[in-house]
């Protein structure tokens, strides 16, 4: 079974999968090879291998302003985000 394979179909923009394919083809890769070492790279390291960042919108502000955090709450948030920084530690 470890040389089972399956396909992958992906939608994008037909411009975006022709200017990555002539990017990929100066570096000597394809876009089927590309893909895979992203998905290697990504279950091997177990983060996406680039910094993702999100602006938040005014109502997201707004809810996070009115979430009531008790000690109890804000204890639970303090030990899964010190089990996060143990995990990455261990990378």
């Amino acid at each position: 079974m470890a040389n089972a394979s399956t396909t992958l179909q992906v939608r994008l923009p037909l411009k975006l999968r022709d200017e990555a394919a002539v990017t990929l083809e100066e570096m000597g890769l394809d876009l089927p090879t590309a893909i895979r070492l992203y998905l290697t790279k990504v279950v091997k390291t177990r983060r996406i291998p680039f910094e993702l960042e999100a602006h938040p919108a005014v109502e997201t502000v707004e809810a996070v302003e009115t979430i009531e955090v008790d000690e109890a709450l804000q204890g639970r948030m303090d030990r899964i985000g010190n089990a996060w920084k143990k995990a990455a530690k261990k990378r």
